[in-house]
């Protein structure tokens, strides 16, 4: 298997995921969250914030730094640092 594949798999699955959770959360229509805009312009707060980092260890199975939010600011950058953290990503 193509690890460069399975990177981007996972980068697209996280980003599916965010943007559908962030929708959700935010009470927005479905599809309605750019990977692209920072997630604050979408209305995500401090206490959104910390409630999506449980989530997205839950999710990925690891501690995440809570300022990664913040140096990460939209889902596309957000999913790639994941993805790039993740424990097979790394063993790769």
């Amino acid at each position: 298997m193509n690890d460069a594949n399975t990177d981007d798999d996972l980068r697209a699955e996280l980003r599916d995921w965010l943007c559908a959770y962030l929708a959700e959360e935010l009470r927005l229509p479905a599809g309605s969250i750019d990977p692209a805009e920072p997630m604050s312009a979408y209305g995500l707060d401090s206490v959104r914030a910390i409630a999506l980092l449980t989530e997205v260890e839950d999710r990925v199975g690891f501690e995440i730094d809570p300022n990664a939010l913040w140096e990460f600011p939209t889902v596309a950058s957000f999913a790639d640092m994941l993805a790039g953290s993740a424990p097979a990503a790394q063993s790769g």
